[in-house]
């Protein structure tokens, strides 16, 4: 299990619980799913990096989203399907630590930033450097954050797979966009059904 990793993506509550600042519609459904995957990944010892957005109250946001997963609010906490004990959170300032030794002793990595793209935190590429090969993507927005990280893994020569039924967009009809330009991009789609059936075998 030591060749893929979870790339869990701003599965916040302003994004996922229906009653967020910037609730993803249908997002709570994934709830289920998203425990999933992180059980397995816990009883197998798979490393998680996740995102999450970590913005200061009343700041222009890059994204054009303001007043959604401000710094210290309950919105902006991670749902707690998606975390795991002692997670270290990096913000999103320079860091001089040991990429290497940071996944040894942390199974769960966050990495915060202050807009849609996953690498704005430059803690994200560098991290990714010992991370092994093959990144399984899944989160909100499919066609925001979780684009942007498909698309950043590839530029990086990381093979991808998004989990399609563990993901959803902010505007559904921007969903089928986002997959065709991942697609291209030689991001590949699975399920969360195909992707455990897959991995349990091995």
């Amino acid at each position: 299990m030591k060749g893929i990793f979870l790339f869990d993506i701003d599965t916040q509550r302003d994004l996922i619980l229906s009653a967020g600042a910037l609730a993803v519609p249908g997002a709570q459904r994934l709830i289920p799913k998203l425990r999933r995957l992180f059980d397995f990944a816990r009883t197998q010892q798979i490393t998680i990096l996740s995102t999450a957005n970590a913005h200061e109250p009343d700041a222009a946001r890059a994204d054009g989203h303001p007043g959604y997963c401000v710094r210290g609010t309950e919105g902006q906490k991670k749902i707690d399907d998606t975390l795991l004990l002692h997670p270290l959170i990096l913000e999103n300032r320079p860091v001089n630590r040991n990429f290497a030794e940071i996944i040894r002793k942390h199974q769960q990595v966050i990495v915060e930033k202050q807009d849609f793209d996953p690498f704005s935190n430059p803690a994200a590429e560098k991290l990714l450097r010992v991370l092994p090969p093959y990144a399984v993507l899944f989160g909100v927005p499919a066609e925001h954050s979780v684009r942007l990280a498909g698309l950043g893994l590839r530029r990086l020569g990381i093979r991808a797979a998004v989990v399609q039924n563990a993901t959803m967009a902010l505007q559904p009809r921007d969903a089928a966009g986002s997959e065709a330009v991942l697609r291209a991009a030689g991001v590949e789609f699975t399920t969360i059904e195909m992707l455990l059936g897959a991995l349990s075998g091995l």
